[in-house]
């Protein structure tokens, strides 16, 4: 009976094995066909902030080519809140069959990690990389009627003054804060930071003269200048950008150590199929190195990027790491 028992255990152990192996074999052809019909319908592309920005811009921009090269809609759903926690969430959350994509700022990638203690996404692991899409430097900007028309006129005078210069920033712990406090470092002026709710209101802030210094990214700060109400003395890129080429770069006026921008990456939810993540990401570089994209991109005073899936994902770790260390040295935490 021991025996007998045994042999009919060992062919039902091989029987399910075989359904198993079948029921698998089913799934992945599944899978298979429903990549080679993609996509069937139109796509969500999530934008962690409200409409009216520069991520929401581009996310537009790349949605309107995107729909067309896919031969779908591609519907932007703008889900704001938590300092792009809300959107974050909603991408990490949504099935990884490439129907959801999202636009996400440097902020909750790669400075929400060291901002927040506890986070209802996870930045890491939580999506699949696709593309860095944008990239944005800030400007260091004074009132058009100030004295200061060099940033080392303005260093020397935060460093003459017994409590420094204020500068104002759209908030604690904003890229444009951390901006300032490198800067900084990176020149030694004096300064404290002003926190304020958003651009708007730290833009008005150095227009009513009530402090000397703004830190401001450079597709909204643009306006600002080429009305003649700011004055830019210096840009935090490597470079000169195009639509500001008489700005010079911060390393440019005497400060080396100090390049930092702002950027943007299409993300999927995690565990998307690798076939789509190189579909999409192929398409996605194809729209960004278009000349018309580029076009579209110098005009909001940015870089168009067009990084492999690969490269980004490096990409976005090292931002990861280098940002982590900058909000832990300035002390900032945000709950």
């Amino acid at each position: 009976m021991h025996i007998r028992d045994t042999a009919l255990r060992g062919r039902r152990s091989l029987v399910a094995a075989a359904l198993g192996l079948a029921a698998g074999a089913w799934l992945a052809t599944g899978a298979a066909r429903a990549q080679e019909g993609y996509p069937n319908r139109p796509l969500t592309l999530v934008v962690p902030f409200a409409a009216g920005n520069v991520t929401d811009s581009v996310a537009r921009l790349i949605g309107e080519r995107l729909a067309r090269s896919l031969g779908q809609a591609v519907v932007v759903e703008n889900r704001p809140g938590a300092s792009g926690g809300v959107g974050m969430t909603a991408i990490g959350r949504a099935a990884p069959d490439g129907y959801t994509i999202g636009l996400s700022s440097v902020g909750p990638l790669s400075l929400n990690p060291a901002l927040y203690s506890k986070l209802a996404y996870d930045p890491a692991a939580g999506f699949t990389i696709l593309s860095v899409v944008y990239r944005g430097p800030y400007l260091v900007l004074v009132d058009a009627a100030s004295p200061y028309m060099t940033l080392k006129d303005l260093v020397q005078a935060s460093r003459a003054s017994s409590r420094g210069l204020d500068f104002a920033s759209p908030g604690a712990g904003s890229m444009q804060h951390l901006t300032g406090e490198i800067f900084a470092r990176a020149s030694g002026a004096r300064f404290t930071h002003v926190p304020n709710k958003g651009s708007g209101q730290a833009a008005s802030l150095l227009l009513g003269k009530h402090v000397p210094v703004l830190f401001e990214v450079t597709g909204v700060a643009l306006p600002f200048v080429r009305s003649g109400q700011m004055r830019a003395l210096g840009i935090s890129s490597a470079e000169r950008l195009p639509s500001l080429p008489n700005v010079p770069t911060i390393a440019e006026s005497g400060y080396p150590n100090m390049t930092t921008e702002g950027w943007l990456c299409m993300v999927a939810p995690a565990g998307l199929p690798v076939p789509l993540r190189q579909r999409l990401g192929e398409e996605i570089r194809r729209i960004m190195g278009s000349a018309e994209m580029r076009a579209k991109v110098t005009d909001m005073a940015g870089f168009a990027e067009t990084m492999t899936p690969e490269q980004s994902a490096v990409f976005v770790r090292e931002e990861t790491v280098r940002w982590g260390e900058i909000v832990r040295a300035a002390g900032v935490k945000l709950d």
